[in-house]
């Protein structure tokens, strides 16, 4: 794996937009639109999961990888120790991010760390839909 891109900027309490990079396997953080570092775990406070559907289209015709899921929450170097129920997301399987225990969609989480190339959301007040 190669060695992650160090923040260069502070950006506690900022809204960013995180993706796992499937080249590196570390995570993608995005503000103002740039890739501003690429980190093995990111910590996120009010989170929300997107899914670009219409790119997500693209890969399911073309069978190739783009990126089309975030998690888009604040950025924040506290620890989440209530961030402890694995979640995951996969194009094929279902248009949303999921819960791993019993694939139920998950929209929200209070929190959520992203490390060593797996998700894991708080429990107690993510939103099922």
């Amino acid at each position: 794996m190669p060695a992650p891109r160090a923040l260069t900027i502070d950006l506690e309490g900022q809204q960013v937009k995180v993706y796992r990079n499937l080249k590196n396997g570390l995570f993608s953080v995005q503000f103002g639109g740039l890739v501003v570092a690429h980190l093995a775990t990111v910590q996120l406070r009010g989170v929300s999961f997107k899914v670009t559907e219409s790119a997500r289209q693209r890969v399911l015709a073309q069978r190739q990888r783009n990126v089309h899921a975030y998690a888009i929450g604040i950025y924040t170097s506290a620890a989440q120790p209530e961030a402890t129920e694995p979640i995951s997301y996969n194009p094929y399987q279902a248009g949303h991010f999921f819960r791993v225990e019993d694939q139920a969609p998950i929209h929200s989480a209070t929190a959520v760390v992203l490390s060593n190339g797996k998700a894991y959301a708080s429990a107690q007040a993510s939103q099922l839909f």
